[in-house]
């Protein structure tokens, strides 16, 4: 079934087009689901007041309406790409925090091999400094 939605001379019309006559009275509510988006028309028949039918068997009627409103959803339809997104995301996240953690290693065993590389190099000076010592003052102390 197909809605169309306009104004003829400043009342709002409805004409549907399908299948079969439709038969609407009172308060209606459409629901047209299309790839990007979910379009809610609710509104209220005046009345119906006209009816066709063309060479290719279509059925068209026409209403009057008031009360019209149009609630237009484009997250329903985009929420499965969202969700899908957001756990790509996540999970590069945890990627790169996995990568970060080994970095993160790595640079703490590269810290570590410097300090206690420093702490040979500082123990071989103190060593040198005190056999320099003994060889300048003999062995003795000066106090």
């Amino acid at each position: 079934m197909e809605y169309v939605f306009g104004t003829k001379k400043k009342v709002e019309i409805l004409k549907t087009k399908g299948e079969y006559h439709t038969n609407f009275i009172g308060f209606q509510q459409i629901i047209r689901e299309y790839p990007d988006q979910i379009i809610t028309d609710s509104f209220r028949i005046v009345k119906h007041y006209n009816s066709t039918e063309d060479a290719e068997n279509n059925c068209y009627d026409w209403y009057e309406i008031d009360c019209h409103n149009r609630y237009t959803d484009k997250f329903t339809p985009a929420k499965p790409k969202i969700d899908a997104d957001i756990a790509a995301s996540q999970d590069a996240i945890c990627e790169l925090d996995e990568l970060s953690d080994g970095r993160l290693n790595e640079l703490e065993d590269a810290a570590c091999e410097i300090d206690e590389s420093s702490d040979e190099r500082i123990s071989a000076l103190e060593d040198a400094i005190c056999e320099l010592d003994e060889l300048i003052n003999g062995g003795t102390n000066n106090e």
